[in-house]
């Protein structure tokens, strides 16, 4: 495969296109929103719907679980209808089903309504990277910082003002608590279609270009990108499912509140370290390289120190985690071009989404095995540290001599 060009210039020229800039950043708001609402307002709606624990837990899984293996048809259906399109149609699904979640009078219509959230949520993923060589060619690292940086603040205010903010708002109503959060994307649905009314006739947002098949399954580049990517995501589900268990077994209870806090809060710290930097990071060796490998000794010592130093070292992991994530999900529109940005999304989310699903559940029947609560984590430790390797091998700038790597 030929190689194509990794980036533009930090420092172009050309005004910034700031109309597809917001676009970018109000769109990546809801890549993620929709899915975390529904953890705080898991007590009103177990109760409504007499849910019972397993089916709680479900209402954040299932969406992710779709998303991840709904990867193939939703570059199929953007080949079908055009990328722009296809971002239009898969956002107004997940407003409507998000919405639609908090009209359901029984558990199977909760869960249908999830089912097609997560749909569309793929087919959101998969589009929004390819329309940067179209909304922000000139400014491609910039462009995939910005939606990014929406998709981390839409997971932090989803998480953190559904409760405090929303559900106030709704007089305690979780059903129109839900409605609430699914009005903004209509409005930005609409703004979108204005997009693509004003949009030149020949543009055509390179759906010719789309790839006939689904994913590049022999291509490398789908490996190489899914399993670091398998591993930062799973880095960081891993490590908030056993937080809590971890501390409580070396009698530090006390610290989980802080660290629940600092280590979800670290990410925007991240994302805004992006917003600065990032321009300057993406499709380079060393920045990916430094932030996995930190991400992981970070990890490492949070389970070999104890107390603060424990804490700092979480904190030092969940910041270098995300800006790995945020790195590694810039690199498709830096690499392909046209719908084969869509296509190397696809195969990589598909890859890292299933991976890390599976390595924190080996994880946990490890350490109720050996009866040791510390072990859940090093499975997908040991995993991410072998995933570094594969870095090695990506078509990345090279910061000793500014030259890619051969190409894949």
């Amino acid at each position: 495969m030929a190689q194509s060009s990794l980036s533009q210039s930090p420092s172009s020229p050309r005004a910034l296109p700031w109309g597809a800039l917001v676009l970018l950043w109000l769109v990546g708001l809801y890549m993620r929103l929709p899915i975390l609402i529904a953890p705080p307002l898991a007590g009103e709606i177990a109760e409504a719907l007499s849910l019972g624990s397993a089916a709680v837990g479900a209402l954040t899984s299932v969406p992710y679980v779709v998303l991840a293996l709904s990867m193939m048809l939703a570059v199929r259906i953007a080949r079908r209808i055009g990328i722009l399109q296809a971002l239009i149609v898969a956002l107004t699904v997940v407003a409507l089903g998000s919405g639609l979640r908090g009209l359901a009078l029984s558990a199977p219509l909760l869960f249908a309504a999830s089912v097609a959230m997560g749909l569309g949520l793929a087919v959101m993923q998969v589009t929004l990277p390819a329309l940067l060589r179209d909304w922000t060619p000139q400014h491609l690292a910039l462009g995939s910082t910005v939606y990014l940086n929406g998709m981390t603040v839409g997971e932090l205010i989803g998480a953190g003002g559904t409760r405090p903010v929303v559900l106030v708002l709704a007089g305690g109503d979780w059903r129109l608590a839900m409605l609430c959060w699914s009005i903004p994307a209509l409005l930005i649905v609409g703004l979108l279609i204005l997009r693509l009314r004003s949009a030149p006739a020949h543009a055509q947002y390179d759906e010719g270009s789309l790839p006939q098949r689904s994913s590049h399954w022999r291509s490398p580049r789908v490996w190489l990108l899914g399993v670091p990517l398998a591993a930062s995501i799973g880095l960081y589900m891993a490590t908030n499912a056993y937080m809590s268990s971890i501390l409580s077994a070396r009698d530090e209870t006390g610290l989980l509140a802080l660290a629940l806090f600092f280590y979800n809060a670290s990410p925007l710290a991240a994302s805004l370290t992006m917003l600065w930097r990032g321009r300057r990071w993406i499709a380079r060796r060393s920045p990916l390289g430094i932030c996995g490998a930190l991400g992981v000794l970070g990890l490492i010592g949070f389970l070999v120190l104890s107390g603060w130093p424990a804490l700092f070292m979480l904190v030092i992991s969940g910041f270098c985690i995300t800006l790995e994530l945020t790195l590694i999900m810039a690199l498709p529109p830096c690499l392909e071009r046209g719908g084969n940005v869509a296509s190397l999304t696809a195969g990589m989310s598909f890859v890292g989404y299933t991976v890390a699903f599976v390595m924190p559940m080996l994880g946990g029947w490890l350490a109720q095995w050996l009866a040791r609560e510390s072990l859940a984590l090093w499975p997908i430790i040991g995993f991410s540290l072998l995933s570094l390797l594969a870095l090695r091998n990506l078509p990345l700038a090279d910061d000793s001599t500014g030259t890619s790597a051969s190409a894949i």
